[in-house]
């Protein structure tokens, strides 16, 4: 004969502790203060928002936020030196983001508007509107 044992019905309660370490979409996300300072670097030459590579005002479809730093690579979204305004959408071939983002020229011009945007914020004007801080 086997015996049962009765354990009853005791539910417990699921832990309330948050995660250790943040998603990465956390860090990569282009913020909202981020993104409004991008688009303040954009128009300070003329006053409208302008591709930062080819200079366009009215891209053929619309304006992206870029990541320098591909977000894949963890690059972050809530610094303006690593974002940039640019034509896309990227998914077409020939906008801005689509050769900034998948060509071997495109990834060089990217490392040197990051090289450029990050003057710009340690050492120019726009250490006026952001405080550069290190990677």
């Amino acid at each position: 004969m086997i015996h049962m044992i009765d354990f009853g019905f005791n539910p417990v309660s699921k832990p309330s502790h948050g995660r250790n370490k943040p998603k990465r979409g956390k860090h990569t996300a282009i913020t909202d203060k981020c993104s409004t300072e991008v688009h303040r670097r954009s128009s300070r030459q003329n006053g409208v928002d302008t591709c930062e590579f080819c200079g366009a005002t009215k891209p053929r479809n619309w304006f992206e936020r870029a990541h320098l730093v591909n977000a894949s690579q963890y690059g972050s979204g809530n610094e303006p030196w690593n974002i940039a305004l640019v034509c896309g959408p990227k998914t077409e071939t020939g906008t801005c983001h689509q050769i900034i983002d998948e060509t071997a020229l495109g990834k060089m011009v990217k490392h040197r508007k990051r090289a450029e945007l990050i003057d710009y914020y340690r050492s120019g004007e726009g250490q006026k509107f952001w405080k550069y801080t290190e990677d």
